[in-house]
């Protein structure tokens, strides 16, 4: 006999049901089952190669095998026949839960067939689809371990959980329209397949309506201009992109270009929000932006309901206020109706959201359909990492794997950080059985998440590591990769650097196994006026640079007409002259807001990351016409991992405040807009790319501005460089990094 162990995303996907019917359709005896750790043994008494051959071939959609050992056997005992056997094995990760996963086109076909029992139930699902970690509140992951464990099964539905030969053997999601949640519809008073009848009515009468989905509540309403007006007011979103839901990919393909790798996200089992270039324009939807962001459907409720539209396409947003987090228990947006459901979700879970940037996949949100996957970091030991300020997600270290959260979001925001930061720590340490050893948090000393470390450390008497932000960008990309040296290029917005000030256009020589890194170069700091105030109205920041280079704002006439009420560009000279309220960024983010400003695309910004996605969206590739200025400064330059300066030396620094002055008179003489914007960028690459040739060491690429599909195409083009895809590049990917901080810093052992 032959004992075969798989090892990859095997438990919670059908795989134990398929090899007992695989096994039992080639006559073998034996048994399959759970053992730990993400791993599934059987035991067959036939050819293991032929066996292995058609597991390859035929597993179930969901299933990803990392690897197949095969080995002779001598069980203790004769098998009469082929069973499934009790899990046996490790506690911990072996039962995690996989992401909950788009319906799939089987249970698609039931819903849509009169004569099924799941006919138009919206609840359809079967172990290739449905909820899992939405619904998942402790382990292992059990029905009665979920929210489902609310519905008991139905003798038809026990029939098929208890059936190995059926696809639903063991779905922790199984219900029909006997048993299982239903759907009904406030304050109209409609239920099940009426409740979503009447809700369609009501979106193609020019309705918005909450939807209750996976992972929370929608806002949903057509994608005209003047019901798009009245939803941004309803939720205080004066510009921010929404995005859209299309009944196929064949209206997507009339909304939007959509290439081969875009195309292949849309339809994944993940089914994220895509972004992607406009074809028509949706002028309230996305305002003053080239690309729109779509999704297909991804429950069978979505499905049902565009059943019913006469719409190919509905604005699909996140019930909340800027900042907010997903609403999962009622919605506090007044609108024309609820469609509800009786299922609790546990666990909240926003929209993932992807982009193609040069090429590659890169994970913009990381959420529905990606977590709970875990990632390994070769790391021993407990912790968990907290992450960053904004776009927050948290990471728990765990069997020598990291298992990033959901999308957090805002925890600057109160409710964002009581109500689900807090609970989101707390659970994951639960959901997992960790006992943190040591709890990582930003270097920043007055985020909310770094006080919060340290009362949690207290709590489970754990040792509290602090990391530097743009050293959690590059180690989130190492820790992908498994590299333990790199040069890295980290470009966002800000951070509190380790010499104490803002940080946010970095090259970073990073040593994982010393636990050192060195500040080979920056970007030319910008006195930020205001501070925070200079991140929300770009003008400030493009005031700066111009009159740290001219000395005067002359230039600047004209833009006068943008400032707001009680501010003057005097007032400015003054704060400037004196230094009062200034700090001093060498930020990418704050270069990209200039820019903004200086081409008259944005002078307030009403959400993270306006300025320069307005930018990308203006600007045209044209002919470049600098070359870099890279300067020298003496100054703190090598650091520990913990943030401690080990030493000072020559950083060199991207300076840009010429070629700004000259692109801001070649915009005024009338040069095209756009290609004063790609020269602007591609500059900033180039500089960027001047530095990092100097190392021979794999270059890796993180930080919000990694996004930006000019930066990245014109630093492609000068220098191979590596970048995020497990995890986002922006500050949503920070907790990765933060784990493997800990590699280095000789704390576990």
């Amino acid at each position: 006999m032959y004992r075969i162990t798989v090892t990859g995303r095997v438990q919670g996907v059908g795989f134990r049901p398929f090899i007992y019917r695989l096994a039992t359709s080639m006559g073998l005896r034996g048994y399959v089952k759970n053992v730990g750790d993400g791993t599934v043994e059987i035991v067959v008494d036939g050819s293991a190669e032929r066996f292995v051959e058609r597991m390859r071939r035929e597993k179930p959609p969901m299933a990803v095998i990392e690897r197949v050992v095969v080995e002779e056997f001598r069980p203790a005992e004769e098998f009469s026949g082929f069973s499934i056997i009790e899990s046996g094995g490790k506690s911990g990760l072996f039962s995690l839960p996989p992401p909950d996963f788009a319906v799939c086109e089987r249970c698609l076909k039931e819903v849509f067939d009169p004569a099924n029992r799941r006919h138009l139930y919206p609840f359809t699902t079967c172990t290739d689809c449905g909820q899992r970690f939405s619904v998942s509140f402790r382990l292992p992951f059990d029905r009665e371990n979920t929210t489902m464990s609310a519905f008991p099964l139905c003798e038809d539905c026990r029939r098929e959980y208890d059936d190995p030969g059926d696809r639903r053997y063991y779905a922790q999601s199984i219900a029909c329209p006997n048993c299982g949640p239903r759907y009904s519809l406030h304050p109209h008073g409609a239920e099940g397949v009426e409740a979503i009848r009447l809700a369609a009515r009501i979106l193609d009468e020019g309705g918005i309506v909450a939807v209750k989905g996976i992972g929370g509540y929608h806002i949903a309403c057509l994608t005209d201009d003047g019901v798009v007006e009245r939803l941004r007011k309803l939720l205080k979103r004066p510009q921010q992109p929404f995005a859209v839901m299309v009944r196929d990919l064949g209206a997507a393909g009339r909304y939007a270009h959509i290439g081969d790798l875009e195309r292949a996200e849309l339809e994944s089992y993940v089914r994220p929000i895509v972004v992607l270039r406009k074809k028509k324009e949706l002028h309230q939807v996305a305002p003053h932006l080239d690309t729109v962001g779509i999704m297909l459907p991804y429950t069978a409720l979505h499905a049902i309901l565009f059943s019913f539209l006469e719409a190919d396409a509905l604005v699909m947003t996140s019930a909340n206020l800027p900042g907010e987090p997903m609403a999962i228990e009622w919605p506090d947006i007044e609108c024309d109706a609820v469609l509800h459901h009786n299922l609790r979700i546990h666990n909240r879970v926003d929209d993932s959201v992807v982009k193609v940037v040069n090429g590659r996949r890169m994970i913009i949100r990381r959420s529905r359909g990606f977590v709970p996957t875990p990632i390994p970091v070769g790391v021993e030991g407990e912790a968990i990492a907290l992450g960053a300020e904004l776009y927050n997600s948290v990471a728990v270290l765990k069997d020598g794997k990291a298992i990033p959260s959901q999308y957090i979001g805002n925890t600057s925001n109160f409710r964002t950080f009581s109500e689900f930061f807090k609970r989101a720590v707390d659970f994951w340490i639960e959901y997992l059985d960790v006992k943190p050893e040591y709890v990582v948090r930003d270097l920043h000393p007055l985020y909310n998440t770094s006080s919060y470390a340290d009362e949690l450390a207290g709590k489970m008497d754990a040792e509290v590591v602090s990391v530097q932000h743009h050293l959690a960008h590059a180690l989130s990309v190492m820790a992908e990769r498994g590299i333990d040296e790199a040069v890295a290029i980290a470009v966002d917005g800000a951070g509190f650097g380790a010499d104490g000030t803002i940080w946010g256009g970095e090259v970073l020589h990073v040593n994982a196994n010393e636990g050192v890194f060195e500040r080979v170069a920056r970007m030319e700091r910008i006195k930020l006026l205001g501070g925070d105030l200079s991140t929300a109205y770009p003008l400030r920041t493009l005031f700066s640079i111009i009159y740290e280079h001219t000395g005067s704002w002359e230039l600047l006439e004209g833009y006068s007409k943008y400032l707001r009420e009680n501010e003057s560009f005097e007032l400015m000279e003054m704060q400037f002259r004196r230094n009062l309220n200034v700090a001093p960024a060498s930020s990418a983010g704050r270069y990209m807001d200039a820019i903004s400003a200086m081409l008259e695309v944005c002078f307030e910004r009403t959400y993270e990351g306006e300025p320069a996605m307005k930018v990308e969206s203006v600007a045209r590739r044209g002919e470049q016409i600098y070359e870099p200025e890279i300067g020298e400064s003496f100054e703190p330059s090598t650091f520990s991992f913990d943030g401690r300066e080990l030493g000072k030396g020559h950083v060199r620094v991207l300076e840009f405040g010429s070629v700004f002055v000259d692109s801001l008179e070649r915009y005024r003489a009338g040069e095209d807009r756009g290609v004063v914007a790609w020269r602007l960028i591609d500059y900033l690459a180039m500089c960027f790319a001047e530095v990092v040739r100097d190392f021979d060491l794999p270059v890796v690429l993180s930080g919000g501005v990694a996004f930006n599909t000019h930066f990245s195409r014109s630093l492609a083009e000068r220098v191979d460089y590596l970048t995020n895809e497990l995890v986002p590049a922006g500050d949503n990917g920070i907790s990765l990094g933060q784990i493997y901080a800990l590699k280095s810093l000789e704390v576990l052992g």
